[in-house]
């Protein structure tokens, strides 16, 4: 029973954090005509009262355990430094794999006909593109990581001889991906993979802040290419033309 009344809190935590501000926030910005700015900054503040609030319910239920204070020294610089080298080369898997398949994958958003109508002019924002940028890299790997890797983990088979741990982790993770978009095969396959990942990593650290720095990391090159094409841009037109 009790870890059925975990597997409610986790239901919970993931329609609270996924789909429900989704509905709820778009039609309230809709209603209060605030446009895609309006809608980014409640999706972002939302975000960080749902983990400011999940981290007070761990120490309530006595499971801060999972924030477990280690020192940066070389035995978790090491581990960090080769975490993000593999991160790299899974984030080049999963591109490849994407373009080798990117007609199986349904990238259609459940609510895309009501995002639409947020936008003014049909293309984001200069502030909607950086809270979206800070919702992406920072407080999305911090939530799900907690969830996913720090609650779930500890929770469900925790250091399970079998991986049962990292393999639940890693399919919840991919589940809950594909509650708005990429509802397919092929969607769940990438999603989940990825969660191997960070699931092994946390298995192999034991460090949630290593993994939340992977998962920062592998968000952010989705960014790398254009953040390179703009600096490019801007260094030559202002100081080599």
């Amino acid at each position: 029973m009790k870890k059925l009344g975990h597997l409610g809190v986790y239901t919970s935590l993931v329609f609270l954090s996924v789909y429900l501000p989704e509905l709820w926030i778009m039609h309230l910005t809709k209603i209060l005509g605030w446009g895609i700015d309006g809608y980014s900054i409640i999706s972002l503040v939302w975000e960080l009262v749902l983990v400011v609030l999940f981290v007070f319910w761990l120490k309530k239920k006595e499971m801060l355990f999972i924030f477990e204070k280690k020192a940066w020294t070389w035995s978790t610089i090491f581990p960090l430094v080769v975490s993000l080298v593999a991160c790299y080369f899974v984030r080049q898997l999963v591109d490849a794999f994407q373009i080798q398949y990117h007609y199986l994958v349904d990238n259609k958003y459940i609510f895309q006909k009501l995002l639409s109508i947020l936008y003014s002019n049909g293309q984001p924002t200069f502030l909607s593109t950086v809270l979206g940028f800070i919702l992406t890299v920072v407080v999305a790997p911090i939530s799900e990581e907690l969830i996913d890797r720090g609650y779930f983990m500890n929770t469900f088979f925790p250091q399970s001889k079998y991986y049962l741990d990292v393999i639940l982790s890693a399919l919840i993770f991919g589940i809950s991906h594909l509650i708005l978009t990429h509802r397919d095969p092929i969607g769940l396959i990438i999603y989940s993979f990825i969660g191997l990942f960070f699931a092994l990593v946390y298995r192999w650290t034991k460090n949630l802040k290593i993994t939340i720095l992977c998962h920062s990391f592998f968000n952010f090159l989705i960014y790398a290419k254009p953040i390179w094409i703009f600096v490019y841009n801007y260094i030559y037109y202002h100081f080599f033309r």
